[in-house]
């Protein structure tokens, strides 16, 4: 049942797009919780791909166009998640939900997965290697203790978390700074964290696309 809050302060466009993201990532990729080696797909990028590096994708399922609306100005990815090196295999750390039930976590899985069912994707890299370390560890631990998916979308506390918040979080934590990014207010009262907020603040650099990954 949604809170008085959410009936009169939050758009009705923007509020059932946002509880609809409790069901969305699933939508564009689908494998169990914990991850599994990637098939080697030719990901361009991927082989100069450090741990805390981020990984941007646009879905090609129905949310996924619902939600790049709501990623920024550029509207050009609609998931975002952290790169994360066992070896010579590549995973993304990124928070998802069931597309039906709205129940989701924290999760952990192959590269090829995260990307398998996207039409496009960039990789990013963090100017500073303490804060891509950073990102990293934070972000790996909301993993091994199962944060659960927010589906309230509410940015009081880290104990659940959606996508982008995951991310943000993340950043922050590692530059110990809540300020470097900073939530997008929609309506004077409502906050969340676009795609937009977290590639624009300053820490980012685009990483050129290249050969085949060596990641397995």
């Amino acid at each position: 049942m949604e809170s008085l809050y959410e009936q009169k302060v939050m758009p009705s466009s923007l509020r059932n797009a946002l509880l609809a993201m409790g069901c969305l990532v699933a939508s564009a990729c689908s494998s169990p919780s914990g991850g599994s080696p990637s098939g080697g797909l030719p990901f361009a990028g991927a082989d100069s791909m450090r741990s805390g590096d981020l990984v941007c994708r646009l879905g090609n399922g129905y949310f996924s166009g619902i939600f790049r609306r709501f990623s920024g100005e550029s509207e050009r990815f609609s998931h975002i998640g952290v790169f994360h090196r066992e070896g010579d295999s590549c995973f993304v750390i990124h928070a998802d939900a069931d597309e039906l039930s709205g129940v989701g976590s924290v999760r952990m899985e192959s590269l090829s997965e995260f990307l398998r069912q996207s039409h496009d994707h960039q990789f990013y890299r963090f100017v500073s290697d303490s804060i891509r370390c950073g990102v990293d560890s934070i972000a790996l631990d909301y993993f091994r203790r199962e944060i659960p998916f927010d589906n309230r979308f509410d940015l009081a506390c880290d104990s659940s978390l959606y996508c982008t918040e995951l991310v943000a979080v993340a950043i922050n934590k590692a530059a110990h700074d809540e300020s470097v990014v900073a939530p997008f207010s929609m309506s004077g009262s409502f906050q969340y964290y676009r795609i937009d907020d977290i590639l624009n603040c300053g820490l980012l650099d685009t990483l050129p696309e290249e050969k085949t990954p060596s990641c397995r």
